[in-house]
């Protein structure tokens, strides 16, 4: 999923918090049906951020991993490096 993707969920799960809070000042019943199946739209997507969230830091965590090692595997030996002088 895309940057542009991720703002579009996250706007859209501001949309539903907002209907939700006009919902509950209007109908002051928070087990109403209709509440609850904005909130659970809203879990729905809560949950989907997550996973993403999760998935691009593993992807920086593995980025990250594999420049240290590129960088330790260019790195010389101290015998190697004796050898040069």
């Amino acid at each position: 999923m895309t940057a542009v993707e991720t703002t579009e969920l996250v706007a859209r799960l501001e949309q539903l918090q907002k209907r939700l809070c006009e919902m509950a000042n209007d109908i002051g019943n928070l087990t109403d049906p209709e509440i609850l199946a904005v909130s659970e739209e809203a879990d729905r997507l809560i949950v989907q951020l997550q996973r993403l969230r999760k998935e691009e830091s593993n992807i920086r965590k593995q980025s990250g991993i594999f420049a240290v090692s590129a960088v330790l595997s260019a790195a010389k030996s101290p015998e190697e490096v004796g050898k040069q002088r």
